[in-house]
């Protein structure tokens, strides 16, 4: 095995242990959020960002959000970085082999 297969395996575990953690810590705040009464919660995404969102309401019935200021979107960016990194690696194995003499 080369050292790019090793650095590329090492990439993807160092990725994918980061995504798991991401995805804990995503979890606990949306479990703290259902656990409180009377407060539900909302996740909208775009290209790279997300937005929380935490709805509940008054003693008196108001229903109020409380939305989070747009955040970088750890998943998308871990699972893009992925696909880039051994795109790349995929690429260049292939135009390694396709460039041997027969």
């Amino acid at each position: 095995m080369n050292r790019r297969a090793v650095a590329l395996a090492a990439f993807d575990t160092i990725a994918l242990v980061l995504l798991y953690y991401v995805f804990q810590d995503l979890a606990a705040r949306v479990s703290y959020v259902e656990s409180e009464p009377g407060l539900s919660s909302s996740t909208s995404y775009s290209f790279f960002i997300r937005v929380f969102t935490i709805n509940g309401a008054t003693s008196n019935g108001v229903m109020f959000p409380l939305v989070s200021p747009p955040a970088l979107d750890w998943v998308q960016v871990i699972l893009a970085l992925l696909v880039v990194v051994n795109g790349l690696f995929l690429f260049s194995a292939l135009r390694k082999h396709g460039q041997r003499p027969v």
